[in-house]
C-alpha cells in the first residue's frame, strides 16, 4: 500500500513538472490568475517561468492602463 502511494506521488510530481508554463499573453488575458501566481511566487509556493510570465503580464497590463489614462487627456 505504501509503495502505491509513493508511486502515485511521484507520478503526480512528474505530471506537474511536464506541464507547459502559461505564457505572458495567457496571463494578460487572465489577470486574476496572474495575480494569484504572483502572490504564490512571493510566498515561495510557486516557482519557475510562470512567475516571470505573470510578472511580465502584470507590468504590461499596468503600462497599458497608464497609457489609456494618459490618452484620455488628449
Amino acid at each position: 500500500m505504501r509503495t502505491a502511494l509513493v508511486a502515485v506521488g511521484v507520478l503526480a510530481m512528474l505530471t506537474a513538472c511536464s506541464r507547459e508554463p502559461r505564457s505572458v499573453s495567457y496571463f494578460k488575458g487572465h489577470p486574476d490568475e496572474a495575480g494569484k501566481v504572483i502572490v504564490d511566487c512571493a510566498a515561495g509556493s510557486h516557482r519557475g517561468s510562470e512567475c516571470d510570465n505573470a510578472q511580465a503580464a502584470k507590468a504590461q497590463i499596468d503600462a497599458d492602463a497608464r497609457m489609456a489614462e494618459y490618452k484620455k487627456h488628449f
